[in-house]
């Protein structure tokens, strides 16, 4: 393996790594030597998770976490740092349930309660961990956004303004902190098959318009956004912060 992608030094704490991509990304970096915690809004999700992993032969926390909840983020971080002593990768997967519809529908609360979970939190969760990622000289934070932040929908409007605004804060943190060797990166995908799409590739019709629009003609299966993880948690991604990489098969190009 190229010594660039071993993480067989460094800790990672994954937040909705349960199931779908969080999970699939939290195996991937338990593969490469990463120590990993794992975490949900569910203890017992999380514990069964954190256990199964164990099983595999991985080192593996469980702490629970609920990004919708502000109170929880402070004790979230100092669990996740006790468990292995330190966290070096953050990946931000959790996301709170996002209104659907044209914007002009979404109701203002639902909207705030997005935009605290998928943006605010996520930052606080990121400030539990940045100082002294910046005092080890090595730290990754990775966010999880989305195609809808850059391509618009009728239906994910308020969900893909709650990525940007994400993207942003990426951006920021990969400016204000690049000098301590501390990267922020998002990935975005298109839709992936997941629990959270399932409305739509549950339903034949719709998956095969989506399916047109999408030139790999297929959708994403979660370990396909393992790769890019991996990239961007290791030594091998060293020089790549501040960027959005789109994981859509094209999607974005047509």
């Amino acid at each position: 393996m190229y010594k660039g992608f071993d993480l067989s030094d460094k800790v990672a704490a994954i937040t909705g790594s349960t199931a779908g991509m969080g999970l699939a990304i939290a195996r991937g970096l338990a593969q490469c030597g990463a120590k990993v915690v794992v975490s949900s809004n569910d203890k017992e999700d999380t514990d069964q998770a954190a256990h199964a992993l164990s099983k595999e032969g991985f080192q593996v926390a469980g702490v629970r976490c609920d990004i919708t909840d502000r109170r929880g983020i402070g004790p979230f971080g100092a669990e996740a740092k006790r468990a292995f002593g330190k966290v070096d990768i953050l990946f931000c997967v959790a996301l709170g349930p996002p209104p659907m519809g044209p914007v002009n529908d979404a109701d203002l609360e639902t909207l705030d309660r997005l935009l605290i979970s998928t943006v605010s939190n996520n930052l606080a969760l990121a400030q539990q961990f940045l100082p002294e990622m910046a005092e080890r000289r090595y730290g990754s934070i990775v966010m999880m956004s989305s195609i809808a932040s850059e391509r618009a929908s009728p239906n994910l409007g308020a969900y893909g303004a709650g990525k940007a605004a994400l993207n942003g804060i990426v951006r920021s943190i990969a400016v204000e902190w690049g000098a301590s060797n501390v990267r922020a990166n998002a990935i975005a995908p298109s839709m992936v098959r997941t629990a959270f799409s399932k409305d739509f590739w549950g339903d034949p019709e719709r998956e095969k318009t989506r399916m047109a629009r999408t030139p790999a003609g297929r959708l994403a299966e979660p370990e396909e956004v393992v790769g890019a993880a991996i990239l961007l948690a290791s030594p091998a991604g060293s020089y790549i912060s501040g960027q959005v990489l789109f994981i859509d098969g094209a999607r974005s190009v047509t």
